[in-house]
């Protein structure tokens, strides 16, 4: 058994970062710590013109079967859509990435992410279930209710004290489809129209407070509403960071980074998989490598 990986990427990312030299630190990371053969393919999506720099980038990483492959040719509707941000089109990619896929799960990147310790498949896949990491709804209260609008659903639904956490974060295959296919049936177009349609300010459609009440969806909390109003998430799901099961899929030790104790994340004291040092913090490549190296087998 084998699990996907998708990177959404842009060579200079939202913040006008290097972004493809924080893809070379998650690489670096994920070969020091994976077991060998880990991902049946790993799924970079990157914006038309960008391909060919990106796969040349890529590839050394061999070991990971890289696939580059344009954003318009994995999702062709976004030629439709110009003006969409790249952070939007970003969760649409990490959504639409199932279809690429004959895995039962795949698990979801950014360039930021960096890989803190041995990773193989049973710490990820429990039983046959993906671990699930949550955090509370409270710290991004617009993402459920919209995500709930979109979906003509009640917010009011499951422990509505809880949503699920961010990249990284695995979905299941059939989950994610389950998403585009509720979508799409409730708005009767496809369903990456049907999201991207509310994001252009010049439709009079979309000068409706009903319609701005339904901007704040993300892809996590459009996967995880749409699984507990179809009452599946815990066929596929188990939840980290129990005594059971005490991993965790993220931690934010990293932040802030001026006082990010890195030992300790890269030890087993810490039960986190994965950390980021995001992109928001302009921190160049070159410096996050040189305060993490000596971590790296």
């Amino acid at each position: 058994m084998t699990i996907g990986a998708v990177l959404p990427l842009s060579i200079r990312g939202s913040y006008d970062v290097d972004d493809l030299g924080r893809t070379e630190i998650l690489f670096k990371s994920l070969a020091a710590f994976s077991e060998p053969n880990l991902f049946s393919k790993f799924l970079v999506v990157t914006p038309p013109e960008e391909v060919s720099e990106v796969t040349r980038r890529l590839e050394k990483w061999s070991q990971f079967n890289p696939v580059v492959m344009s954003e318009e040719v994995l999702v062709p509707e976004l030629a439709k859509y110009p003006e969409m941000r790249g952070w939007r089109k970003q969760q649409i990619v990490k959504l639409a990435a199932q279809k690429e896929f004959s895995d039962d799960f795949y698990i979801t990147f950014d360039a930021d992410v960096i890989c803190l310790k041995p990773l193989t498949l049973n710490k990820l896949i429990v039983d046959g279930k993906a671990l699930i990491q949550y955090e509370q709804r409270s710290q991004h209260a617009k993402w459920w209710k919209a995500s709930s609008r979109l979906l003509k659903m009640s917010s009011n639904i499951g422990d509505t004290e809880i949503g699920m956490h961010v990249t990284p974060a695995i979905l299941s295959t059939k989950l994610a489809r389950q998403v585009a296919d509720e979508i799409s049936t409730l708005w009767r177009k496809n369903w990456v129209d049907a999201i991207c349609s509310l994001h252009n300010p010049k439709h009079p459609n979309n000068w409706r407070i009903s319609r701005f009440l339904q901007l704040k969806w993300t892809e996590y909390s459009l996967y995880y509403m749409c699984a507990l109003k179809k009452a599946n998430l815990d066929e596929f799901h188990v939840t980290a960071g129990t005594k059971e099961i005490p991993q965790l899929l993220l931690i934010h030790d990293s932040h802030p980074y001026e006082t990010w104790d890195t030992a300790h994340s890269f030890s087993d004291k810490c039960p986190g998989m994965f950390c980021v040092v995001g992109s928001k913090s302009r921190i160049e490549p070159d410096e996050v490598w040189r305060r993490i190296s000596q971590y790296i087998p």
